[in-house]
């Protein structure tokens, strides 16, 4: 990752990404819902005969291509805001240091470099020259301590404020570069089959990538609040919430079957994208307060189902 390609960087464009795949993922949620809800509930009723029973097969795999685009959606949507939280954080560090050394009468020069203006120590004849320094990632307290030698031998002062800002510039390139080279083979394993057949194998293969991806975003998961400890419905309606429509879905995405912290009978409620759809504004409670009015997801897919930038 190097200066130009940081700065130009925009996050607001993978997370506009993100938006679009949690809306397709929101999108083959419905469509999944009314299809076991609606449509193949409407033919058993009404429709008899191997045709229908062909039929009513063919609106369950239906569903399950459904089920699983929903569910893949949903991961890919939590990776590219991972990814875009990750490098964010990078830019923010690159774009404070160059604030910094311009206040400071010093230049970021294109390649990363620290440009210097000429200046003169107390005492010293006539004023030194300016210069351009490059700094390096992940200083010792050796090396540290080499630079700030460096400086004050150095007959310009302000040799060691542009070696400091250079040094910002280069932890910010290699903590971008870092989450560059972590996102990268997450984001580009996040394919899917080209058949339309949703196989045991597939859910393996997202199961894989849930477990990558939630790694990956461990400090973008750790911006969403967790849900409470206790039993209470009303707590954990209160978290549910609080929650943004996004935190929500990178929840779910993450947690496809969460079970709370508490191992009391009835059994603890599994997190589902329903109840993470902007439509319900009710959290996933943990176990109902009413018969039958507890959130779970359907069970299409198998039990296994999805259950670089500063230092």
């Amino acid at each position: 990752m190097d200066y130009a390609t940081l700065k130009a960087f925009k996050p607001s464009e993978f997370e506009g990404a993100a938006d679009g795949y949690r809306t397709m993922g929101n999108s083959a949620q419905a469509a999944r819902e009314h299809i076991e809800n609606a449509v193949a509930t409407g033919m058993r009723k009404s429709l008899k005969g191997e045709a229908a029973d062909a039929a009513h097969k063919q609106l369950q795999a239906l569903a399950k291509n459904f089920h699983y685009t929903q569910t893949e959606c949903g991961v890919i949507s939590t990776a590219l805001n991972g990814f875009a939280y990750d490098m964010a954080a990078a830019k923010r560090k690159l774009e404070a240091a160059i604030a910094d050394a311009q206040a400071d009468g010093c230049r970021v020069n294109d390649d990363g470099s620290v440009a210097f203006p000429a200046g003169q120590k107390p005492g010293a004849e006539k004023p030194s020259e300016g210069g351009t320094v490059t700094g390096s990632a992940g200083g010792t307290e050796t090396s540290d301590a080499l630079e700030r030698q460096a400086a004050n031998i150095h007959p310009n002062p302000n040799y060691g404020k542009a070696m400091g800002y250079a040094n910002r510039v280069a932890d910010a390139l290699k903590e971008a570069t870092d989450a560059d080279a972590k996102w990268e083979p997450k984001i580009r394993a996040l394919k899917a089959d080209d058949d339309l057949t949703v196989s045991g194998s597939d859910w393996t293969d997202v199961t894989s990538d849930t477990d990558g991806v939630r790694g990956a975003a461990d400090a973008y998961l750790h911006t969403i609040k967790p849900p409470p400890r206790n039993d209470w419905p009303q707590d954990n309606a209160n978290w549910w919430n609080g929650l943004s429509e996004e935190q929500r879905e990178a929840f779910v995405s993450m947690h496809p079957r969460a079970s709370e912290h508490s191992t009391a009978s009835p059994p603890p409620y599994a997190t589902t994208r329903t109840a993470s759809s902007s439509r319900n504004s009710a959290a996933p409670s943990r176990w109902s307060t009413t018969p039958g009015s507890r959130r779970s997801r359907s069970t299409t897919g198998p039990t296994s189902a999805p259950s670089r930038v500063a230092r």
